[in-house]
């Protein structure tokens, strides 16, 4: 019983995939431009994908030298430094704390303006820098709470916490970049939406052309005692060798643009962010290519899927009134 099932199932598709090479040879110019359409779309797609992920490393490779400066009061000991130090690395968000004692500060400062070195000595002055903890998190979307934490009453003995309320500029930074990454991600969402949603209605209005210019076929195919499925099986699977042709069309295309881009942006290119965001591109395309065209390729099959039988499954509503 079971083979009969499958041998059944295997010329129900075998038919079916008659009927679909049938319908598109028939109409050859609307395929192929329904065919590249949809990949000049699906290519669109990818280039705002792939922005999409260069904008995202380009951002995080800024939020990574967005640190947190926070200078420790006056007088306290270096070993109650070095502990506070500690402590603070063993913080969940808090990746690593660097220590700029205030003499190291000042020779890097005295690098830049000799000439305030020279005035501390002639008048035999003291190092007027603080101690200055450098903190580093994992996120920079948990800069600002890490700041509200050093607020707290337990800190208050160590660190300058009047200097660093009062730094917004810090908050105001921390935000800004949030704020930039909010609306890249909110603009990709909404992107990627319109383009799902008119490849859907591109393969869904090709099929229904498709549809009606064979309905004295549908008619005898039902005359003749054909079954719905089987009506549907040619159609439905003319949608998903739509989607399917457009997606290997695009990604060729992709692969191609991204070589031109590679071989002539790599050797121009010196800025460390932007080429973060050329790596994350190639990431995208190359280290990734089996995982991104997997997942395109089951999208663009359930959307050939459901297009093409939503627009089958009207017509025969209609005109069978099943």
């Amino acid at each position: 019983m079971l083979t009969e099932a499958l041998e059944g199932q295997f010329r129900w598709l075998r038919r079916a995939g008659k009927n679909a090479l049938h319908s598109l040879l028939r109409n050859k110019v609307l395929s192929v431009a329904t065919v590249l359409i949809i990949a000049l779309m699906l290519f669109v797609f990818n280039l705002v994908l792939a922005l999409g992920y260069a904008s995202d490393s380009i951002i995080d490779t800024v939020g990574e030298k967005l640190d947190i400066s926070v200078e420790v009061q006056k007088g306290v000991e270096n070993y109650r430094v070095q502990s506070l130090a500690e402590s603070l690395r063993g913080h969940a968000d808090i990746k690593e704390v660097v220590i700029v004692e205030k003499g190291e500060a000042l020779q890097k400062f005295g690098a830049k303006y000799p000439n305030v070195i020279s005035f501390l000595d002639h008048h035999k002055l003291e190092n007027p820098l603080p101690d200055v903890l450098r903190i580093i998190t994992y996120d920079v979307a948990r800069n600002n709470e890490v700041i509200d934490y050093l607020e707290g009453v337990q800190f208050a003995d160590l660190i300058n916490q009047e200097k660093l309320t009062r730094n917004v500029e810090q908050k105001d930074r921390n935000e800004k970049i949030l704020s930039i990454t909010r609306s890249i991600q909110r603009i990709s969402f909404w992107l990627i939406l319109i383009f799902s949603l008119v490849g859907f209605l591109i393969i869904f209005n090709s099929i229904n052309i498709n549809v009606h210019s064979h309905s004295k076929e549908i008619q005898i195919m039902k005359l003749v005692g054909a079954k719905f499925h089987f009506i549907r099986g040619g159609f439905i699977l003319e949608g998903v060798v739509f989607a399917v042709s457009a997606l290997v069309i695009s990604f060729l295309f992709s692969k191609l643009v991204l070589a031109y881009l590679t071989s002539n942006l790599v050797g121009v290119i010196s800025n460390e962010t932007l080429m973060a965001g050329l790596n994350s591109i190639l990431l995208h395309f190359e280290d990734d290519f089996l995982l991104t065209f997997g997942w395109q390729l089951l999208a663009a099959i359930l959307a050939g899927f459901f297009s093409s039988y939503l627009a089958i499954e009207l017509y025969l509503r209609r005109k069978f009134h099943f």
